[in-house]
């Protein structure tokens, strides 16, 4: 096979692998910013409903006037118990949820894999540039792509499992994003320079 076609077959691979870490990149990019929404939204939750439950444990102990009749005092500390034991129950199911489930932690691995897939993708990008400019031999492509497979495989090998809501948000915004690259779908995420 002449080293032209070579270049081109190796150029078609590289791109499509460029693409895949592109996904990927994107995937756990919103991956890491829905578990750190729920994080904050747990964490209010618990502050909002620690200052409600405590507030009705107060009216509790505080709230009986001494004017007010026994029936009245009776209904408004039952209601105040009821509400308190509801909100305090929440409020266990809440922290439950926050100590099963580290959100924070989920976030910041999804957010740690973005970034290291976001330097595969540019090392990706100047490897197809380099082709695209005849500045590399059909040797140094393959050395490099496999070097760039090998380092990708191992980011994988240590990265969270995505979620199918990652994937949905990701493909929002690629716009029509593939698991398979169609030469428009990779000329969409492709700079202008290597459409092709």
């Amino acid at each position: 096979m002449d080293e032209e076609r070579m270049i081109k077959l190796l150029n078609s691979q590289i791109r499509n692998y460029y693409g895949n870490v592109f996904w990927t990149h994107k995937i756990h990019e919103k991956d890491a910013d829905t578990f750190r929404a729920w994080n904050n939204i747990l964490k209010i939750a618990q502050i909002v409903l620690s200052a409600f439950s405590t507030t009705g444990l107060v009216y509790i102990m505080l709230g009986v006037d001494k004017s007010t009749t026994v029936a009245d005092n009776y209904l408004c500390i039952r209601a105040a118990a009821i509400i308190s034991a509801l909100l305090s129950a929440l409020l266990v199911i809440v922290n439950s949820l926050s100590k099963g489930y580290d959100l924070g932690e989920l976030s910041a691995s999804h957010g740690a894999t973005a970034v290291k897939l976001l330097d595969i993708r540019e090392e990706y990008l100047s490897l197809l540039y380099d082709i695209k400019g005849r500045n590399v031999s059909v040797e140094i492509i393959q050395k490099r792509r496999d070097k760039l497979k090998e380092n990708t495989l191992a980011i994988y090998a240590n990265a969270p499992r995505t979620t199918s809501y990652g994937y949905k948000e990701a493909a929002k915004a690629i716009e029509n994003g593939e698991p398979f690259f169609t030469k428009d779908s990779l000329n969409k995420i492709l700079p202008i320079d290597l459409q092709e």
